[in-house]
């Protein structure tokens, strides 16, 4: 799916914005991108998800996210400024399990796992899918150029939005094209995809069944 935003500026008057030193522009740029897409697990890393979802899978009561709905989130408090109340302690208790949730489904879902037959075919040295990725602890902006290389924090996934993997519950890539290379390749990407064999229809039914 491409979004293309009402009144946005173009790819090119971004890049000028950027190599300008308008440095508030710069900032806000940089947040809304790292808040539109992210490239690690929620306030956690690959180790930590793992041990946490091993523990809590072990459980009677545990219930595989990518077999569920998403939970709703409750109504908001209508008292300004009031952090204490009921409405208050359930709101934050949904955005903790949110946040759970969120890293079980990147675990099992967005996480690369080189298989020599399909990754490296024909004894490849270097993984086909271009894994593991490089990593980046912040955002980092090229004033000569105006390319922005996004935070990332694990080399083995491609850039996601949280909300959107809570809601779709299945591996999702999400990212920003600022330029015409980045446009092109998200369409040959797409094409590859959509011309794939599609999924037997009993194989559907089964994942309907299983997830109602």
């Amino acid at each position: 799916m491409v979004l293309w935003i009402m009144n946005a500026l173009s790819p090119q008057v971004v890049r000028e914005r950027l190599m300008s030193g308008d440095s508030v522009f710069q900032k806000r740029m940089v947040e809304y991108l790292e808040t539109a897409h992210q490239g690690e697990f929620c306030e956690d890393n690959h180790i930590g998800v793992r041990d946490r979802v091993a523990e809590a899978s072990s459980l009677p009561d545990y219930a595989d996210p990518t077999h569920t709905m998403p939970e709703s989130a409750p109504p908001p408090c209508k008292v300004e400024n009031c952090q204490d109340c009921e409405c208050c302690d359930g709101l934050r208790g949904w955005w903790v399990r949110l946040k759970d949730v969120v890293n079980d489904l990147l675990l099992k879902s967005n996480m690369h796992t080189c298989i020599n037959a399909k990754c490296r075919p024909k004894g490849q040295i270097d993984c086909k899918s271009r894994f593991p990725r490089d990593t980046f602890a912040q955002t980092l902006l090229d004033t000569g150029t105006g390319a922005l290389t996004m935070k990332k924090g694990d080399p083995d996934m491609n850039t996601f939005n949280y909300i959107m993997t809570y809601l779709l519950r299945c591996n999702s890539d999400v990212t920003s094209l600022l330029s015409g290379t980045a446009m092109k390749a998200v369409v040959a990407y797409v094409t590859e995809y959509i011309t794939k064999t599609g999924l037997k229809t009993y194989h559907v039914f089964d994942i309907i069944r299983s997830v109602f």
